[in-house]
């Protein structure tokens, strides 16, 4: 499927955006591509863009612009205005890893996925050998999260009676982390941090509080 009515737009957007906006935006586009937005993968942008570095306070006030101008106006207007602010060489690059990440969240590719991020990358003057190793990141890193996923049962067992899976909110940098959204039996909303360490049969866990954009 072709894109180009998106990526050659100069439909222009009734609000400007941040850098950091540009690049969220970015991720919920691809989101978008092959259906509604749902509400638990925007999470999956989220902890991407907090892992490199922007503010809690930072990710919901992009949050809640980006999901108005969404629902308002056309993909269009989104991407024209994004366009505009990406300029450095990083942003464009981060913004990029975000459209891949997004798109193999589920462990498949669909096709208005594909569609879309490689037209994304054409647009972007992404190269074709950073393409390749982006998405080949990206699968090592679903398998990583796989086989941590597949601990998840055993990991629970270690944690008070009660304590209750909500999700996965992403995976770390280095492919061998996991942060879990756990449910206490006290109703609290705790991250549950795992690393794998040198012995595969072995792991290290940490606990935190959600972050208030996250309750």
């Amino acid at each position: 499927m072709s894109y180009e009515h998106i990526f050659n737009s100069t439909v222009k957007c009734s609000e400007e955006l941040t850098p950091n906006e540009a690049i969220f935006a970015i991720g919920l586009m691809v989101m978008a591509v092959d259906g509604d937005i749902d509400m638990n993968e925007v999470e999956i942008i989220e902890g991407f863009l907090l892992r490199k570095g922007f503010t809690a306070q930072e990710v919901n006030a992009a949050r809640k612009k980006l999901l108005r101008i969404i629902l308002q106006e056309k993909n269009e207007a989104l991407f024209y205005a994004a366009k505009q602010v990406l300029q450095s060489e990083n942003q464009i690059e981060t913004a990029f890893d975000l459209a891949v990440e997004v798109a193999m969240a589920d462990d498949k590719l669909t096709e208005e996925e594909d569609g879309f991020v490689m037209g994304l990358a054409k647009n972007l003057k992404i190269s074709q050998e950073k393409v390749e190793q982006r998405f080949a990141d990206a699968t090592k890193y679903s398998c990583n999260s796989e086989r941590l996923i597949e601990k998840i049962e055993e990991i629970l067992l270690k944690l008070p009676i009660g304590s209750k899976y909500e999700g996965c909110i992403n995976t770390t940098t280095d492919l061998r982390s996991l942060n879990l959204k756990i449910r206490t039996p006290n109703d609290e909303l705790v991250i549950l941090n795992i690393d794998e360490t040198g012995d595969k049969n072995q792991i290290e866990m940490e606990l935190e509080l959600a972050p208030p954009w996250m309750l």
